[in-house]
């Protein structure tokens, strides 16, 4: 056995986290087109990994797919906006009662799908906002996202 498929994978992972890094801090900002031929030259690597990469970013929400134009990063309407707000404060709400609840060990998937909420809400919201941590309320989730539009 080789260990060659495993560092395929570990080499596409930290290829999605170098572009998550740049998407979320608007080095590529919304409706960038995603050249995978440069990015594999960037990084010294073929295609293969930086396109796995980048599915892996589309299932976060992060890049989208346009049909024969390959990937973009994301738009986030004001829709879609206010859902990520609303789909944060409900993770948050509920980490916080698993904790309380000392059910530590049940917290990585909402964890997990807290994180991919945060970083589209931190999309959204451009580089020099920050999302807000939390809301007394769905109504003040949607009030506040009423104010930022």
């Amino acid at each position: 056995m080789t260990a060659k498929p495993m560092q395929t994978h570990s080499l596409c992972i930290a290829i999605a986290d170098k572009l998550r890094e740049r998407i979320l801090s608007h080095q590529m900002p919304p409706g960038s087109d995603i050249n995978d031929g440069a990015l594999a030259q960037e990084f010294g690597v073929s295609r293969t990994p930086v396109r796995e990469a980048m599915k892996l970013l589309c299932h976060e929400g992060l890049l989208t797919a346009q049909p024969r134009r390959g990937m973009t990063v994301t738009r986030i309407n004001a829709a879609q906006l206010a859902e990520a707000r609303l789909l944060c404060h409900l993770l948050t709400q509920h980490l916080a009662h698993l904790k309380a609840q000392q059910l530590n060990r049940c917290t990585e998937l909402t964890e997990r799908l807290h994180a991919v909420a945060q970083a589209r809400l931190n999309l959204a919201l451009g580089p020099t906002q920050h999302a807000p941590l939390s809301f007394s309320s769905p109504q003040a989730v949607h009030q506040h996202t009423a104010l930022a539009l």
